[in-house]
C-alpha cells in the first residue's frame, strides 16, 4: 500500500501490527507489493541518500474495514540499520456520499538500531469527481524521546487524474506542509513545504511505472529537487 505513494507524495501512512478482535471474525484478504525506486523520497526528502531503494509490503484487510500490515525500504543507514520497517493498522471505508476515509497508527522501526523507533497517528478523506481523485490528510507524531522530545505534524493534499490518451496512464500531484521535529531541515526557522507532480502507468503486464518531479523549500542536499523513477508490482 505504501510503495509508490510514499516516495512521491508522502502520504503514509501506518502502525500497530494488531487488529481489534472483531476484525478476525472473517478471513482477511491479503495483498502485497514490491517496487524499485531511483530514490526513496518521503515527504520530499531522500532517505536513501539519492540512491536506488528496494521496497515492499504486505497488507491484511477485513470486510469490516479494519486492516493491518507492514512495509519496508532500504535506506541510508540510521545508526547500524539499513532498513526502515513500518508496522501499521487502521480502519477505513466510504460514506454513502462517496467520501473515502481512513484513520490509523503507524510505527516506524529500524531493526538493529536501538532508540530509533517512533509512532505516528494518521488520517485522510478522499473524494473522486469524474477523472479527478482528491485526498487530504494528516500525520501527527506526538512528543517522543526518539524524535528529540518534540512532536511533528504533516498536512497534505494528493491528487490523481486519469489521462484519456492511454489506458492506465495517470497524472499525479501533491503538496505537503510539515512542522515540528522534521519540519526545518536547514535550520532557517521556516516550516517545510514539499510538492510533486508525475505520471504513473499501470501496464497490461501487471507492472506499474512512474516518473515524478519532487522538490521542497529546504536547502539541503537530501531535500533538493529530484526526478524519481519507479517500477513496481502489486499482487
Amino acid at each position: 500500500m505504501k510503495n509508490l505513494v510514499k516516495f512521491a507524495l508522502g502520504a503514509n501512512l501506518v502502525a500497530l501490527a494488531c487488529t481489534p478482535v472483531m476484525a478476525h471474525a472473517q478471513a482477511p484478504t491479503v495483498e502485497g507489493n514490491v517496487a524499485l525506486v531511483s530514490d526513496y523520497r518521503f515527504r520530499g526528502v531522500s532517505l536513501s541518500d539519492q540512491s536506488i531503494a528496494l521496497q515492499g509490503g504486505l497488507d491484511l484487510g477485513w470486510e469490516s474495514g479494519f486492516y493491518t500490515g507492514l512495509w519496508g525500504s532500504s535506506i541510508e543507514p540510521v545508526g547500524s540499520s539499513e532498513l526502515e520497517l513500518d508496522l501499521y493498522g487502521g480502519y477505513g471505508g466510504e460514506t454513502a456520499g462517496g467520501v473515502a476515509y481512513d484513520i490509523g497508527f503507524l510505527l516506524y522501526t529500524y531493526p538493529d538500531q536501538s532508540d530509533s523507533a517512533y509512532g505516528e497517528f494518521y488520517g485522510s478523506l478522499g473524494k473522486t469527481y469524474g477523472r479527478f481523485a482528491n485526498t487530504i490528510g494528516f500525520a501527527w507524531a506526538p512528543e517522543q524521546d526518539n524524535i528529540g522530545n518534540d512532536d511533528n505534524l504533516y498536512l497534505y493534499y494528493a491528487g490523481e487524474t486519469a489521462l484519456g490518451t492511454m489506458e492506465g496512464l495517470s497524472l499525479s500531484y501533491g503538496l505537503g506542509w510539515e512542522s515540528g521535529a522534521f519540519g526545518d531541515l536547514d535550520g532557517d526557522g521556516d516550516d517545510k513545504l514539499d510538492w510533486t507532480v508525475g505520471l504513473t502507468y499501470a501496464s497490461s503486464i501487471g507492472l506499474d511505472f512512474g516518473i515524478a518531479y519532487i522538490d521542497t523549500t529546504e536547502d539541503t542536499t537530501i531535500s533538493e529537487e529530484q526526478i524519481v523513477l519507479s517500477i513496481g508490482r502489486s499482487f
